[in-house]
């Protein structure tokens, strides 16, 4: 098997492909509401997985294994809470 040289212009361009596909996603990952008794890798999956599979330039796996260590880390040791208000989902829809 050959080893493959990963550049840290091929890391940060991962990060930047992460990072516009949750970007792209935000409104839809808010509403999933994610925290500690609420972590639901599958569901987080279902909305940014399509963008990522559809990349045939992304590894998968790997991408899916970044989610899950990111969101893991996110929910385990937040460095700021957030609570979401009531009306959150009306104020976000009357936006657009």
């Amino acid at each position: 098997m050959e080893s493959t040289y990963v550049s840290t212009l091929d890391f940060l361009n991962l990060l930047q492909t992460f990072s516009r596909v949750i970007t792209a996603n935000d409104h839809q990952i808010n509403l999933l509401e994610l925290r500690s008794d609420n972590f639901n890798l599958h569901e987080l999956w279902e909305v940014i997985g399509p963008e990522i599979t559809a990349n045939k330039e992304l590894n998968q796996y790997a991408m899916r294994k970044l989610t899950y260590e990111l969101m893991h880390a996110l929910i385990s040791a937040p460095v700021e809470r957030v609570e979401l208000p009531c009306d959150f989902e009306g104020d976000v829809i009357s936006w657009g």
